[in-house]
């Protein structure tokens, strides 16, 4: 591309006091003007290949960043052009321009006073949420900070809000997440710096989500079907002698979710000190010790007496203390920014879980290839017998009332009640 090519381009868009006398302006300053700007714009974005560059370095600028950016790109592009051009001829004489620009900082834009990306930096810094709260969250706080870059969070109004909200539904981005997921962090987010007077007001606090009623199609709801269920299993038990965590992983996470109702993460973080004996049982503990626990209390579930026929506890004493799901032998490279959490191993371990289930052909939409597990185990509990109190306990699920949180059961009754659990036929 020529410098003439560029010229032409903003050429026409001169002032007529520049065509008279190009020296009374040689520095272009009518090029800078609002309505020159908004002219060349679109010519610029396209000689330059703004896009392309954008796209290859992963960004996503909202329009008045692109506008910005694009205008910056436009006072530099006859520099930029006039070095390719000594380059092309042969001098490679060292290009001092670069030396005027700020330094580059790979971090979200600061707009005016506390900005979005600095209060949710805060917000965790002084909360400290889970890892995985800090990951959902983040592109959300990306997102906002990139929108409202040039009034940051105290210039967010509720009408800005809600139209950026709603905005982000999407056939990519149902409504459901964005109520659940960027509305959320965002409401609590806000609260928070509003009481702790970083910020005057929460825009997000009185902003609904309407979800649309989902059609459920599926007999058995969330829950496996029968043949679900057989499929994972008989699949499971094509690694009879897993030599690997990930072949341990889907021998023996499927069976242990199967059999307590276990979250998948809770399973995936096991490790075989956690595995014990107890007055004639063996029982795993759902400890936060190992990783997380939606509840933040350990707790205590008997193992079936199906996953100990299987020879669960044979692995687990050749295995020993470790993790039983992930590799921890070798040392884990651990984030120093808790805005860029490292993701933990076990929950790796349950992401390629999920993606294996999903290839057997567990392809529905409305069930989960892990979490599925909770549902099937209580429908089945229901059935058999098993009092709500008790499989909510084997579960973690927090009592429906206050007054059921009295008289809690303890590890014999879960064992007792576990006895009533069938064992699941592949036949």
């Amino acid at each position: 591309m020529s410098d003439h090519l560029v010229w032409e381009v903003i050429y026409p868009e001169a002032p007529d006091s520049y065509h008279e006398n190009p020296e009374a302006d040689p520095h272009w300053e009518w090029a800078k003007e609002p309505e020159v700007r908004e002219a060349v714009r679109p010519q610029v974005a396209e000689l330059a290949r703004v896009a392309t560059f954008l796209a290859s370095t992963g960004m996503a600028l909202n329009a008045t960043a692109y506008a910005l950016f694009v205008d910056a790109v436009s006072d530099n592009l006859l520099l930029a052009i006039s070095v390719l051009k000594r380059r092309a001829d042969g001098d490679y004489s060292r290009d001092d321009t670069p030396d005027s620009f700020p330094p580059f900082t790979d971090a979200p834009t600061r707009g005016t006073g506390v900005s979005c990306w600095e209060l949710f930096e805060a917000f965790v810094n002084a909360t400290q949420p889970a890892e995985n709260t800090v990951q959902r969250w983040r592109a959300v706080f990306l997102e906002m900070q990139r929108e409202f870059a040039e009034v940051g969070a105290e210039g967010i109004t509720e009408d800005k809000a809600r139209t950026w909200i709603h905005g982000l539904i999407s056939t990519d981005r149902s409504a459901l997440t964005v109520r659940e997921i960027w509305l959320s962090a965002s409401r609590r987010v806000f609260s928070w710096g509003r009481e702790q007077k970083r910020i005057r007001q929460n825009p997000f606090a009185e902003i609904k989500v309407d979800v649309p009623r989902k059609v459920q199609t599926r007999e058995d709801g969330k829950a496996f079907t029968d043949k679900e269920v057989r499929t994972i299993l008989k699949a499971s038990l094509k690694y009879a002698k897993p030599a690997t965590p990930t072949e341990r992983t889907r021998r023996w996470v499927p069976w242990l979710c199967a059999y307590s109702g276990a979250r998948s993460g809770e399973i995936t973080q096991l490790r075989g000190s956690d595995i014990e004996a107890r007055d004639g049982m063996y029982v795993m503990k759902l400890t936060p010790e190992a990783g997380t626990v939606k509840s933040g209390k350990i707790r205590v579930v008997p193992l079936h007496e199906h996953i100990i026929a299987q020879g669960f506890i044979e692995m687990v004493n050749q295995i020993g203390k470790g993790a039983l799901f992930y590799n921890d032998v070798t040392p884990r490279r651990v984030s120093s920014d808790p805005l860029k959490p490292t993701r933990r191993r076990a929950a790796t371990a349950r992401a390629h879980l999920g993606t294996w289930v999903r290839g057997l052909g567990i392809t529905d939409p409305e069930v989960s290839p892990n979490h599925s597990w909770r549902h099937t185990f209580k429908r089945i509990a229901e059935a058999v017998g098993i009092t709500e109190k008790v499989h909510d306990a084997i579960t973690g699920h927090t009592p429906a009332t206050e007054g059921r949180k009295y008289g809690q059961p303890n590890v014999a009754d879960m064992a007792e009640a576990l006895k009533k659990f069938p064992r699941y036929k592949l036949d």
